[in-house]
């Protein structure tokens, strides 16, 4: 498999830039504690494209990549939704 075709494969941050092992996940209660905003705030304002998306990394555990969140807090809902929702909404 050649090097570009295997880069293809990797998770990437809002930015695009490839997720490594120096990036961390943060779970739904730290996401919760570091926005400041209800659990279900977070739930309701992702069907709206409005913050970064989630992922799975087992059947009962969901995590955000912590420099997602950091995007959502440094432009807020709204400017969000202008910059990423259609990149939010493809993934």
């Amino acid at each position: 498999m050649s090097a570009q075709l295997a880069e293809q494969n990797y998770r990437r941050n809002l930015r695009g830039e490839l997720v490594t092992i120096n990036d961390r996940y943060l779970r739904a209660k730290d996401v919760v504690e570091k926005c400041g905003v209800s659990r279900a705030q977070i739930y309701r304002l992702m069907g709206e494209l409005k913050f970064p998306k989630s992922f799975n990394i087992s059947t009962s555990i969901v995590v955000w990549l912590e420099a997602d969140i950091e995007e959502f807090m440094r432009l807020g809902a709204e400017k969000f939704r202008e910059v990423y929702g259609q990149t939010v909404e493809v993934q």
